[in-house]
C-alpha cells in the first residue's frame, strides 16, 4: 500500500507539472530519496511496534508526530503558532491523554 500510494503522487504530480517534472527530480534527488527512506522507516516502526506492542498506547505515541511537527514548524522554521495550529494541538494531546486513561 505504501508503494501504491507513491505511484499515485508520482501520477498526480506528473499531471499537474508535465514536463518540468524531470528537471526538478533530478534537482531534489537526494533529498527525495533520504526523504522516502526516512519515511518507509518511520512506516516499517509503526507496523512493527503495533504488532508487539499495547495498541493504544502505539497510537498515542504516533499521535505526538503532530505535536513534535507543529513544534519544529515553529521552532526551527520559525512558523507562526496560531490558534488553529494549538487547537489542533491540544486535541491531539487530549485524545492522547484519554487513550492512555481508558487503557
Amino acid at each position: 500500500m505504501f508503494l501504491l500510494q507513491g505511484l499515485a503522487v508520482l501520477a498526480a504530480v506528473l499531471a499537474v507539472r508535465g514536463r518540468t517534472l524531470l528537471p526538478a527530480m533530478r534537482e531534489g534527488r537526494t533529498a527525495a530519496v533520504a526523504g522516502g527512506l526516512m519515511s518507509l522507516t518511520a512506516y516499517g516502526l509503526v507496523v512493527w511496534a503495533q504488532t508487539v506492542g499495547d495498541l493504544p498506547t502505539i497510537a498515542a505515541l504516533r499521535e505526538t508526530s503532530i505535536v513534535i511537527a507543529a513544534l519544529i514548524g515553529t521552532l526551527v522554521l520559525r512558523e507562526r503558532l496560531g490558534t488553529l495550529r494549538l487547537a489542533a494541538s491540544a486535541t491531539v494531546l487530549t485524545g492522547i491523554a484519554l487513550l492512555e486513561f481508558a487503557y
